[in-house]
């Protein structure tokens, strides 16, 4: 498909860049999935329950527990 802009004078174009340089604030993009922020809930401790950690792992998390400094 091809348009015919044999019309537009430079002094067209520079009014249509003003024009959609002035709607660019009112332009919103949709953001795509992945960059959107998860909403975060946080919780207490008595909150969180029917958890099962193997042991294995729980042993795992507990000898990094000295990187949490």
């Amino acid at each position: 498909m091809t348009y015919d802009v044999s019309f537009m004078t430079q002094d067209g174009l520079a009014a249509l860049r003003v024009d959609c340089a002035r709607m660019v604030p009112h332009w919103v993009l949709p953001r795509a999935p992945w960059e959107v922020e998860p909403r975060v809930t946080v919780v207490g401790a008595a909150g969180i329950h029917g958890v099962v950690v193997p042991d294995s792992s729980a042993r795992l998390v507990d000898s990094l527990a000295g990187f949490d400094d």
